[in-house]
């Protein structure tokens, strides 16, 4: 929340009574940061029982209002008044459908988490107050016009651009420094709560725990939120370029002009070098295919062990350019990678290269089967295959685990697709099966309770919450 705000809030709770117009005001004020406000979700009552009226007048501003974020917040505000006045699972069914137009929001997916937790409020994954994310102390993902403390899906808001500004300004900047804060005062208003799959999963560390290690104790003890040394996560993604279209990211293949990769190559030159001495892994790319970026390329060429003796590689790719061939060309990759992780979204071919546009399967499997004899022969630590669950593919998610099996992965992770703008609202609420409104949503209950799924190869993430569902939703599936 901004201070102005924030002490409008505050001074709003200690005023005379409040008329329903200007209620709605300051609670609309509040929300137009777009994040999340669980502090003004518990505190709903207390405006309820003191302002007369205050339902009606959401209800007509929401009857006249025309600007779709106001809308929002009205809807959002109405289904958490509803949800206080004991209608808490039919206001999170009249907020599902926006869940789809908002994948990203942190307003919105806040108010269903807080929904969510009100019908499950034994869950510890609700329970965020006392417990800190570790990730915006230590990861920076570098975008092509923006910096993000976690990934950018789960955590929205830039923290500042790092192709015009030092990476030390950026990494401690003001919005940087807030987003930390969130942690400690236990609201998390910028992170997507549903789509993070630590949220998801409850795993943390409890502050109490965090405290006692020497790193952290005086940052806990001190509410720290400036960090003196660098990232120690670099999560490289501002090149988009890929030898692929895969519809999940892009509606087409894309490459960098060369007027874009001067770019990359001064922002590389000026900061990502400098920045990494420090880091302990670099992520090598979350935005297209490392093999295919010459940026990246070069990139990994200069990152050399006399250079950088404490850096280590997590390496993603579609798998098709990972070649005997190609792993030789790198030899900064050799006894370095910590982590490679090849995207294939599916357990059959026909699934992959409709998914994964412009791959082929059989090269890919045979890829895969390289990647695991470099895991055997310990050229890399661990070897993800990463499986995007959507519609097309939520069928096949157990025989996935088999696949990593076979190829001899160490890891099969599983993730709920996200729009990153290359779909409409249509097309998205056709791909997202995990959402309670999608027609095939009790097939996908049931391809949960897959028994390949408990397999200690899979990490279902975000997808947890959908494991040993109610026995009726199962019954009806």
């Amino acid at each position: 929340m901004q201070q102005a705000d924030s002490q409008q809030f505050a001074d709003s709770q200690e005023a005379p009574p409040l008329g329903a117009g200007e209620a709605v005001d300051i609670l609309l004020s509040v929300l137009s940061d777009g994040l999340d406000h669980p502090e003004i979700w518990a505190v709903l009552p207390q405006f309820l029982d003191g302002v007369d009226g205050l339902v009606a007048e959401l209800q007509s501003r929401l009857a006249i209002e025309r600007a779709k974020p106001v809308r929002t917040s009205l809807l959002v505000l109405l289904g958490i008044c509803g949800a206080h006045l004991g209608e808490t699972e039919l206001m999170l069914d009249r907020l599902q459908p926006l869940a789809v137009e908002y994948s990203q929001s942190p307003l919105v997916q806040g108010a269903i988490f807080y929904l969510q937790g009100r019908l499950d409020p034994d869950n510890p994954k609700f329970q965020l107050q006392g417990r800190i994310c570790a990730t915006p102390f230590q990861q920076l993902d570098v975008l092509e016009r923006s910096t993000h403390q976690c990934c950018a899906s789960w955590l929205q808001t830039s923290a500042g651009d790092l192709s015009r500004n030092e990476w030390q300004d950026v990494w401690n900047s003001p919005t940087a420094q807030a987003i930390r804060a969130s942690m400690f005062d236990g609201s998390y208003r910028y992170c997507n709560k549903i789509a993070c799959p630590r949220i998801q999963a409850s795993h943390w560390t409890p502050e109490t725990d965090l405290a006692q290690a020497p790193e952290w104790a005086d940052v806990v003890a001190e509410g720290r939120t400036a960090v003196p040394q660098g990232p120690e996560i670099v999560n490289l993604a501002y090149d988009r370029t890929c030898n692929l279209s895969c519809p999940s990211c892009r509606t087409e293949r894309f490459a960098a002009t060369d007027a874009e990769r001067a770019i990359f190559d001064r922002m590389q030159e000026r900061a990502i070098l400098p920045m990494l001495k420090n880091a302990k892994r670099v992520m090598v790319t979350g935005s297209g295919d490392p093999f295919a970026s010459k940026n990246f390329r070069r990139l990994l060429e200069q990152l050399t062990p006399e250079e950088y003796p404490d850096l280590r590689f997590q390496v993603m790719t579609n798998g098709m350019l990972f070649t005997p061939a190609q792993w030789a060309n790198f030899p900064t990759l050799h006894g370095r990678t910590a982590v490679l992780k090849i995207s294939v979204d599916a357990a059959t071919g026909q699934t992959h290269e409709l998914l994964r546009r412009g791959a082929k399967w059989p090269v890919v499997l045979e890829n895969m089967k390289f990647a695991g004899e470099l895991t055997k022969a310990g050229l890399i630590d661990k070897f993800d295959l990463v499986f995007v669950v959507q519609a097309e593919n939520f069928r096949e998610m157990g025989a996935a685990v088999d696949l990593g099996h076979e190829v001899g992965a160490t890891c099969v992770y599983f993730a709920r697709i996200t729009n990153w703008g290359t779909f409409t609202d249509r097309q998205y609420a056709d791909k997202a099966v995990f959402l309670p409104t999608h027609p095939d949503h009790a097939d996908f209950l049931a391809a949960m309770q897959d028994p390949r799924l408990r397999d200690p190869l899979a990490f279902l993430g975000d997808l947890l919450p959908f494991v040993d569902v109610d026995s009726e939703v199962m019954e009806a599936a």
